[in-house]
């Protein structure tokens, strides 16, 4: 089947109703979606094949559940259990992954559709509470001083971060500002040098600076709140700052993505520039690389034969 799969991408070969599309660039973001080409579907379909007999080869004791916490965004992904634990040790062993201690811990088991039942007794084991394969298991952190709440182990902009000025950054030697300064200062002398030793060869060169528009003439063709598409990669959003970025020349369109493949938040160096729906889903991108136009969010779970 591997073999099937890597022919069917190498030869080219289409699905119908899944036009080809060409990958731009070498990271991540710049791979089309399923929806543009039929090689990615093709892996989809080769990665997403076992998934109906996922669990054929395991104990019959053994049990693969998803674990959420009340304080954190992250979730744990088939964890490997025994259905003769108990619901005590359970929270045992839940401790090492989310920190909140067993006695500090309240497990809801759910079971889909909506329904979900309290694991009250701690005696109990996962088996007589019926959990199956495929289940989630969510811990209530019930302590308020927990370290996790309010993002305690996850917002890392809460963490205190040292900024030095720049006047105290100008006196290091050893910094690239040092280094970049010493070059500069070395290529004058040198340049110097050869004027005062009669060569004028290079006096005469003209280096042509690169066309430049300014914020206003970017400001009115790519307006704020206009929906986009960023190249390479096709990412979509919409626009939300145009101007200046500090310590970056030019000028710069902020983009908030409808999908987590940016690199920031709307930040940059500290400063925060525009707001978006959180990390990764911001980035900075130079305006010849902005598509001003009807492009609606994309349905990752939309079907191509759906109008």
């Amino acid at each position: 089947r591997h073999a099937a799969v890597q022919a069917q991408i190498s030869s080219g070969s289409s699905t119908p109703g899944i036009p080809r599309a060409k990958m731009i660039g070498t990271q991540a973001q710049d791979w089309p979606t399923v929806h543009q080409s039929a090689e990615m579907q093709a892996l989809r379909d080769y990665v997403t094949a076992a998934d109906g007999y996922r669990y054929a080869n395991q104990a019959a004791s053994t049990l693969r559940l998803d674990v959420t916490h009340s304080n954190l965004i992250q979730r744990w992904h088939d964890l490997v259990f025994d259905s003769s634990m108990t619901v005590g040790r359970v929270k045992e062993k839940l401790y090492f992954h989310g920190g909140t201690p067993a006695e500090h811990q309240e497990l809801y088991l759910r079971r889909g559709g909506g329904d979900t039942l309290f694991l009250w007794d701690e005696k109990k084991t996962l088996a007589d509470y019926g959990v199956k394969n495929g289940m989630e298991l969510h811990i209530k952190d019930t302590n308020p001083y927990s370290l996790s709440a309010n993002g305690g182990l996850e917002d890392v902009s809460q963490v205190q971060k040292y900024v030095m000025a720049d006047e105290e950054y100008d006196k290091l030697e050893n910094s690239v500002r040092a280094v970049k300064r010493r070059e500069k200062e070395k290529a004058a002398a040198e340049r110097a040098a050869r004027i005062a030793a009669g060569d004028v060869s290079f006096t005469d060169e003209v280096i042509e600076e690169e066309p430049s528009e300014s914020i206003e003439e970017v400001s009115a063709r790519i307006t704020v709140g206009s929906r986009c598409q960023v190249h390479p990669g096709g990412r979509r959003g919409e626009v939300a700052f145009v101007g200046s970025v500090r310590g970056a020349k030019g000028v710069w369109i902020g983009v908030g993505l409808d999908e987590p493949q940016g690199n920031n938040d709307g930040s940059k160096a500290g400063e925060h520039y525009f707001d978006c729906k959180g990390e990764k889903y911001g980035c900075f991108v130079r305006p010849d690389n902005v598509e001003v136009g009807d492009f609606p969010e994309l349905d990752p779970f939309a079907s191509d034969e759906e109008f």
